[in-house]
């Protein structure tokens, strides 16, 4: 049974991956059919991740590189990763809570997943720590993020934040804080007191792990 007659008569939950991709990728080529097709793209997967999660490291050039995959399924391919990426982040943006840590964790994972440099986002709150918006502070080597107290103090002004925190990804995929990020959070956090605009936390997100320095007890 191919990948769409066995979507009409069972469900989707009844498909493999393969079969999914199959029935995005729709077409083959003379040779090798759609299911080969979505078999050969899932093997291009390179990273730390393989499979279906793997995908998200794949740019339209590497998907094009399988014969029979040109820009126009490339570009369904990577529509569908961006799509899956936002499901994941409406669904835990609901559960959404300043006050807990995972919760941000979990939110901001799926933002910054397969993200190959580091990234530093401001995340402004109101006084009932409710989120006012975010911003992207940095983007940055693999091994280094700068952040500007002067750029975070004036957009924090901008947005009338009353609490920020700090968010960024490793992409090595361990959350562990290094020295810099405990002497650049320590500097900032007291700068922040002096301006009266409390650094509730800063969170550091892995490969499905973070580290809050609130409740390490790295700020205080």
């Amino acid at each position: 049974m191919k990948p769409y007659e066995k979507f009409m008569a069972k469900g989707p939950e009844y498909l493999s991956e393969e079969e999914l991709l199959a029935i995005i990728i729709w077409t083959g080529t003379r040779t090798m059919d759609a299911l080969q097709l979505a078999k050969q793209v899932l093997a291009l997967s390179k990273g730390r991740e393989k499979g279906l999660l793997g995908l998200q490291h794949l740019s339209v050039g590497d998907l094009c590189k399988v014969n029979g995959i040109g820009q126009v399924k490339a570009v369904k391919i990577k529509c569908l990763i961006e799509l899956s990426r936002r499901l994941a982040m409406a669904d835990t943006r609901e559960r959404l809570q300043f006050t807990k840590p995972e919760t941000v964790a979990d939110y901001y994972m799926e933002r910054l997943r397969g993200k190959e440099t580091e990234e530093v986002i401001l995340v402004m709150t109101d006084n009932k720590n409710r989120l006012i918006c975010d911003r992207t502070l940095s983007k940055g080597t693999v091994n280094c993020s700068l952040v500007s107290p002067r750029e975070i103090f004036l957009m924090a002004m901008e947005y009338h934040a009353v609490h920020i925190l700090l968010i960024h990804n490793h992409p090595s995929g361990d959350a562990s804080p290094s020295r810099q990020d405990i002497e650049i959070t320590k500097h900032l956090a007291q700068l922040c007191g002096m301006m009266q605009l409390p650094l509730t936390d800063h969170i550091i997100v892995g490969d499905n792990c973070y580290v809050s320095f609130r409740e390490s007890g790295l700020l205080k």
